[in-house]
């Protein structure tokens, strides 16, 4: 079955990572894609640092938590780019993720994020990862997500896509199958 897609406004994330948002901290003052801490080789926030905000006006009101964390690879031919899913990298690093489906845990094993735009590998940066796509601080996370098949409305968990491309990546999502795998989203809509 050939790839479907999920507008951002049909699911939200569900938050796996250690830690909970940082009360104190808002957006970075030049947003989450700032060049003084986003895409940069020296750590700007601590590693596994929350900030939740509030999305409003663009895409679907409510609330988003992004993550400070590393790419620590991603896949030669389907470089990370917005929209594309990451899950954990198998150096078992919490906070080390990869967009590769040869170099992660196991699709439906990790805890999952969702790029910002294109990085750099072993560079540190914001990831989305938990609740509504961040559309009015990222442009970028508005539009089609990835699945694999059909997902219904319901639990999903991450897979690795039948046909990866440029603006897919090679990770999406795809319905829950059984209770060893980790549910990483809730989508609204069924995808077809």
């Amino acid at each position: 079955m050939a790839n479907v897609t999920i507008d951002s406004e049909g699911f939200y994330l569900l938050d796996l990572f250690p830690g909970v948002p940082d009360t104190r901290l808002s957006e970075p003052k030049d947003g989450f894609t700032g060049a003084d801490h986003h895409n940069v080789a020296a750590v700007a926030y601590p590693i596994g640092t929350k900030i939740q905000v509030y999305n409003k006006g663009t895409g679907v009101d409510g609330y988003s938590v992004l993550l400070y964390a590393k790419l620590e690879m991603q896949d030669a031919t389907y470089i990370l780019a917005a929209r594309h899913f990451l899950t954990q990298h198998t150096d078992a690093t919490a906070f080390d993720l990869t967009n590769d489906a040869a170099t992660d845990i196991g699709t439906g094993c990790g805890a999952a994020a969702v790029g910002l735009g294109a990085m750099t590998v072993d560079y540190y940066g914001w990831f989305w990862c938990g609740g509504v796509a961040p559309e009015s601080f990222v442009s970028g996370t508005g539009g089609s997500y990835y699945c694999s098949s059909a997902l219904a409305i319901g639990t999903a968990m991450l897979a690795d896509l039948e046909t990866p491309g440029t603006t897919a990546g090679e990770i999406g999502m795809k319905t829950a199958a059984g209770d060893a795998m980790a549910v990483i989203a809730i989508a609204n809509v069924a995808a077809a």
